[in-house]
């Protein structure tokens, strides 16, 4: 990758990571609902305007149902399970939790997808994910049912991205869209759903003041880690491929780490960071890097020695040939 595009790495883990932050933030006036409901119109509102600047046009009305589909698990759901689960445990935690959403997207990808062939290389990366996964959620403290719920929540709501993942490769992928248009229909969907079960499950009255801060965080949260975020994936997968764009996910737990713990004043008890250490090494292992990194750092294998051929009579000079153009 060049600079620029590395710049757009860092800024889009950044953003990803401290998105946390923000939902724990803004939970201080909305409910979970109400801030899912806030961040997608807000997101969609920046997508919409990046769509119309770039000149492009929204999905035809016939995968509409699939886009529907793809924006409840995609964005309603998870985006309300991350903000129940932030009222019962850490910044920090949920972030890190997230970190594990790849490896759940090739166990589920595994089940539903005929041409994901579970490898062996996949199943121990899987399963060192889940033990990670366990370690971090930490389910021998004593903080009570709140706690544990809270982390239960955040892996919900990855499940819920992995699921989404897989639907949009099997019904929206092999449409072949700009992933632009998908996600502004998408987020759209998604906000139309959000404010119309708000509206019936909750209702509007906020359960908090709403000062300064709440309300910025939830701007930033909808504008940045949410619009602008999937804008800069969407030009990183076009610039860099969409290998080297899915490593933004070992990046996404280290800020939301270092965000809880800085700007939240959040406790750090052990099990978080070795848990998450243990969840991004399997998903290494799962998506194959390990095994790629120890090849190329591998040194070339000399080059047998040759015994001389005995020279065979010269034949007549053939009559010169002008070299075929190669293939760019």
């Amino acid at each position: 990758m060049n600079l620029t595009n590395w710049g757009r790495f860092g800024l889009l883990a950044a953003l990803w990571g401290c998105s946390f932050a923000f939902i724990k933030m803004s939970l201080e006036a909305f409910a979970p609902l109400q801030l899912a409901s806030g961040r997608l119109i807000v997101g969609a509102l920046v997508v919409f305007a990046i769509l119309a600047l770039k000149r492009l046009s929204l999905p035809s009305r016939k995968i509409w149902g699939h886009i529907a589909v793809a924006s409840v698990f995609g964005n309603v759901i998870p985006f309300t399970l991350f903000a129940i689960g932030e009222q019962h445990t850490t910044a920090t935690t949920a972030g890190v939790i997230q970190g594990a959403t790849p490896l759940i997207t090739m166990g589920v990808a595994a089940l539903a997808l005929s041409e994901e062939k579970p490898t062996s290389r996949k199943v121990v990366g899987l399963f060192g994910g889940f033990l990670g996964l366990i370690v971090v959620v930490g389910p021998w403290n004593t903080d009570g049912f709140g706690t544990l719920g809270g982390q239960l929540a955040c892996v919900g709501a990855a499940a819920s991205y992995a699921v989404s993942f897989v639907y949009v490769r099997r019904f929206i992928g092999p449409h072949k869209l700009p992933a632009l248009s998908v996600t502004a229909a998408q987020l759209g969907s998604a906000a139309v759903i959000t404010v119309v079960v708000t509206t019936f499950m909750t209702g509007w009255t906020l359960h908090g003041d709403l000062t300064a801060k709440p309300l910025l965080a939830l701007l930033v949260l909808g504008a940045a880690s949410t619009g602008i975020a999937f804008a800069l994936l969407n030009r990183l997968i076009a610039d860099a491929g969409p290998t080297t764009a899915s490593g933004v996910n070992y990046l996404v737990p280290v800020f939301s780490v270092a965000v809880g713990v800085l700007a939240l004043g959040e406790p750090l008890t052990w099990n978080v960071p070795v848990g998450g250490i243990v969840v991004i090494a399997a998903l290494a292992l799962a998506e194959g890097r390990i095994s790629a990194l120890s090849k190329r750092r591998e040194p070339a294998p000399p080059v047998p020695a040759v015994p001389p051929v005995p020279a065979a009579p010269a034949a007549p000079a053939a009559p010169a040939r002008v070299p075929e153009k190669a293939c760019p």
